[in-house]
């Protein structure tokens, strides 16, 4: 393959000067303010970090979304992003300095510029529109250059992502001072990528620098591997190639997990701004946390709104008030906690609209029930006195490892920040958590919550080693 980076600079060198022509930086520099945001700052709190990317396309991959709305996808990011990157060349990746803008208006955290910076006014340009920290490239700059990239990023309060992809370019990386420092795995000549780069290079940046590895980061196996070396994760193709990106942003970075027993419009704005995939709301009359179907399609809406999907909770309730509340509302699924059997199930798999799941109890007493044919998952909940669910008690976990369908099922019964870690090695499809997570029965307690999402972050090379 030719030098793809080479041809890449050189486009970028006639479009900057096309675009700026004689402008000067202390021109562009005035109409800049400083940002108060800081990436590094964002990316230095415990646990594997995430700067998430607004990228259309790709040398390598072509166009990774079609129609993407930047914005739209910038809001799909919240709660699991700690930053948004934004790519802004056009004629190779499909973005702009629009794109920047319109991430801004979206995302309140702090905002990567990333492209192919060759000239200072570049990062002036960057902070206009947005950008609180920009991406300075060794494989393009020398150390003269690049030091005046990172000295004109500091005179905007913007801090500078040195990225560097070999052993020279760390240690000349290191050298700068960079307090953020890349660890690129995609060869920018090749554009091959490889894992093993974060893990070859990581050794040769000091602790007191955070470490970012870019590129090629798709799964929480990946972030697992590569987490004892870096710090935080530069993820934008497996995210933008998904089809739902919130569902595929909270899973990167916490697994996937519901909170129950939702009753409260601030309770699903808490969830969602940490990272909660499901938002389940229970119809069971008599129960502590129960709404009625009208405020469930309620609560339901709002959820959606905020990327996630809500899922609606009864307990052998008629099956006409099932399916009407499964249509009425954005639902993801209906959960079944109680005796309904297989032609319940397939009645209800008829009335309910195409997407929506039926998600069944399986009540473990010693032993797990059955699953539930027709279900599209089980969820392993604890029985006590003959009450499946909302006991806030767990079960012995080992006594679902070897079923088939774990992988595909809920664990549920007293998860909370103390197990959520040990709860996520089960192996499971999602974890389902309510009371763990209470001040009082409905009402989630916001602190609970960002405990137990701080618990479900994989460590990073930065944190002391979790038990």
């Amino acid at each position: 393959m030719a030098d793809m980076l080479a041809e890449i600079v050189a486009r970028k060198r006639v479009d900057v000067a096309a675009r700026l022509g004689r402008r000067s930086l202390s021109d562009l520099m005035s109409h800049a303010r400083p940002t108060r945001r800081s990436l590094r700052a964002a990316l230095a709190r415990p646990g594997a970090r995430f700067v998430m990317e607004v990228k259309r396309a790709s040398p390598s991959a072509g166009a990774l979304r079609e129609d993407a709305d930047p914005a739209a996808i910038a809001r799909a990011y919240r709660g699991a992003a700690d930053a948004v990157s934004v790519l802004t060349d056009t004629p190779y990746f499909g973005g702009s300095l629009a794109d920047l803008a319109a991430v801004r208006a979206a995302f309140d955290g702090p905002l990567l510029a990333k492209d192919f910076v060759i000239d200072a006014r570049q990062i002036a340009e960057a902070r206009l529109h947005g950008a609180d920290a920009v991406l300075v490239m060794l494989s393009v700059l020398d150390d003269t250059a690049a030091a005046r990239m990172i000295a004109v990023a500091r005179q905007l309060g913007m801090d500078a992502l040195v990225e560097a992809h070999d052993e020279a370019e760390v240690r000349r990386a290191v050298a700068l001072g960079a307090p953020l420092i890349g660890i690129n795995n995609r060869d920018l000549k090749t554009l091959t990528i490889d894992l093993a780069v974060t893990e070859r290079l990581a050794a040769l940046v000091p602790a007191d620098r955070k470490l970012v590895s870019e590129s090629g980061i798709a799964s929480r196996a990946d972030v697992a591997r590569l987490a004892p070396h870096a710090d935080a994760f530069l993820v934008g193709s497996s995210l933008m190639r998904a089809a739902d990106p919130a569902e595929a942003a909270r899973q990167l970075a916490f697994g996937r997990i519901k909170l129950c027993g939702m009753t409260r419009a601030a309770g699903i704005l808490d969830a969602a701004a940490s990272g909660t995939r499901y938002a389940g709301m229970v119809i069971v009359p008599g129960t502590p946390r129960a709404v009625t179907p009208k405020r469930a399609v309620e609560l339901a809406s709002f959820a959606a709104q905020e990327g996630m999907s809500p899922v609606a909770v009864f307990r052998d309730a008629p099956l006409a008030e099932v399916a009407d509340t499964a249509a009425a509302g954005p639902f993801g699924a209906v959960q079944l906690h109680g005796s309904e059997d297989a032609d319940y199930v397939a009645a209800l798999r008829r009335r309910i609209p195409e997407g929506c799941e039926i998600w069944a109890a399986s009540a473990v007493n010693g032993t797990a029930a059955a699953a539930r044919a027709g279900a599209d998952r089980t969820l392993f909940d604890t029985k006590v006195a003959g009450r499946c669910g909302g006991t806030g008690r767990s079960f012995d976990w080992a006594q679902v490892a070897s079923r088939p369908d774990l992988p595909n099922g809920l664990l549920a019964g007293g998860i909370g920040a103390a197990n959520a870690a040990a709860a996520a090695r089960v192996g499971a499809f999602a974890l389902d958590v309510g009371s763990g997570v209470e001040a009082a029965p409905g009402r989630k307690c916001p602190n609970k919550v960002a405990a137990l999402f701080d618990a479900l972050r994989t460590p990073s090379r930065g944190d002391a080693p979790r038990c």
